[in-house]
């Protein structure tokens, strides 16, 4: 049986790349980034149906396992997850060929609560309503070591007091890679006679309990749990609605409120981290959320000092009057530049939470402590010599901010 995997590049297209060649299927991959070591051909939703001919010839099932988490200036949620498939539905259409549609949780609920399902879910009533046979699968949070879900909940895991965003007993819709790789896989060998849509989860579980066992997977000993209250959550992102640290933002958490509030059939007994537990962590994956979570402590420290930067200098008034007119600006002209400069250091420090900002931010920063520097060294170079060290220590601040601009560039 020949099989084409759309979004081979993908944490779930790998893994069923290799699940599906291991059980004997001729399988090929296709993405816009190239996979080593496979049979990979190049593809791209842009294209033309059409262009779909020479990857379908002679394939009996497609699995389109495309998707983006977020939208970027080359890739919206409307061409990744509606029209491109689209498209390839109506490739396969031609050649009556069996498509999995691989979409996500809350795609199914007739209003979803993101634009991320509102797409997912477009994609699939057009399959749905077409005369091809098919299969439409919404996963839960697929758990797995490449996984950006997984990532994200094991940095959090990591904590030895760890924060919860959810009630203790507030469960969750999960599914492990193994669990959903087997699920296909099964799929394909025992195709259903009748068009097909449904939810996958394993046995659900708990925001606490998943942590604990992603404590244990990565090798890590007993950690401590608080909830945070949801007055609290709701006001954070009341005053900054487009915060985001990792997966934590406004929509990740309208998601998983929605999985949560929903009951779902299990497919097997097992938790997903249970299932996860087969394998321990790699020591290159516990080292990467090493290195990932050191990215995010330096972030916040660098914010914090920021945003302490500009409240002393207004709590200190007196003592911020008496350093600006060192510098030959006095009373109204002298307030003034104070406060606006405190302004300034405060968002500094805030904005260092928007993604997406986050570079030019840190690209403003650095001119910023460069113009302290200067200024400093004009007008009052004797602060080279203070004992407390501050324009030295800036130099500190300099290079941590350096270090988060190529981290986040590398990332």
């Amino acid at each position: 049986m020949n099989i084409l995997i759309v979004g081979v590049s993908g944490f779930i297209g790998q893994h069923l790349y290799h699940a599906l060649s291991q059980q004997g299927y001729s399988v090929t991959g296709c993405s816009r980034q190239q996979v080593p070591n496979i049979n990979w051909q190049a593809f791209d939703f842009k294209q033309d149906a059409a262009d779909w001919q020479c990857l379908l010839q002679n394939m009996d099932v497609v699995i389109n396992a495309v998707g983006i988490y977020e939208p970027s200036e080359t890739q919206s949620f409307l061409q990744v997850h509606e029209l491109g498939p689209k498209k390839l539905f109506d490739a396969c259409q031609k050649y009556n060929i069996r498509v999995i549609q691989i979409s996500a949780i809350g795609a199914e609920q007739e209003n979803p609560v993101t634009d991320f399902l509102k797409s997912k879910r477009n994609a699939d009533q057009y399959l749905l309503k077409s005369d091809l046979p098919h299969v439409v699968l919404y996963p839960g949070i697929v758990l797995g070591e490449q996984g950006n879900s997984t990532r994200q909940l094991s940095l959090l895991a990591r904590l030895y007091c760890t924060l919860l965003v959810f009630p203790r007993d507030k469960t969750l819709p999960l599914i492990s890679i193994h669990q959903l790789t087997h699920h296909i896989t099964d799929t394909i060998k025992h195709w259903p006679d009748t068009k097909q849509a449904q939810v996958l989860t394993a046995t659900p579980e708990t925001m606490k309990n998943l942590l604990s066992n992603l404590r244990r997977w990565m090798g890590l000993g007993k950690g401590y749990f608080f909830s945070i209250p949801q007055s609290f959550i709701k006001l954070g992102f009341y005053l900054f609605p487009k915060l985001s640290i990792g997966a934590f933002n406004q929509q990740s958490l309208d998601m998983l409120s929605a999985y949560s509030s929903k009951t779902y059939a299990p497919i097997n007994t097992q938790t997903a981290s249970v299932s996860l537990l087969t394998n321990k962590a790699s020591k290159s994956f516990n080292k990467d959320m090493q290195l990932t979570m050191l990215f995010y402590f330096n972030l916040f420290t660098l914010a914090i000092i920021w945003i302490v930067s500009g409240l002393s200098s207004l709590i200190n008034i007196e003592q911020s009057r008496e350093l600006i007119g060192l510098v030959g600006l006095n009373g109204v002209q002298g307030d003034t530049v104070i406060v606006t400069a405190a302004i300034g250091d405060i968002l500094l420090g805030v904005l260092l939470c928007y993604p997406r900002l986050r570079r030019w931010i840190i690209f403003m920063q650095i001119a910023v402590m460069l113009i302290y520097i200067l200024i400093i060294s004009i007008f009052i170079p004797i602060f080279w010599l203070d004992p407390f060290a501050p324009i030295v220590k800036n130099l500190a601040m300099f290079v941590l901010a350096l270090y988060l601009l190529i981290e986040k560039r590398s990332n």
